[in-house]
């Protein structure tokens, strides 16, 4: 098993790792900056740069602003 799949993780620090995860894609989807997010998420400029490609890559759409109704 990979490392970015959880491998070698216990669940409770691989749960955590998810909660920031969906944090963060929540910070993209409100355009926030990668160095504002990895500020306040306390990680990497490069974590947030690698989970935005992986966030888009997932959903094409996500660099089309949301707009709300």
């Amino acid at each position: 098993m990979r490392y970015s799949q959880g491998g070698g993780l216990a669940a409770e620090r691989q749960a955590f790792r998810e909660r920031v995860w969906m944090e963060a894609v929540g910070m993209f989807a409100d355009g926030r900056g990668g160095t504002e997010i990895a500020k306040e998420l306390r990680v990497s400029v490069r974590s947030v740069q690698r989970w935005r490609r992986s966030w888009r890559g997932s959903f094409p759409w996500s660099d089309v602003p949301f707009e709300a109704e």
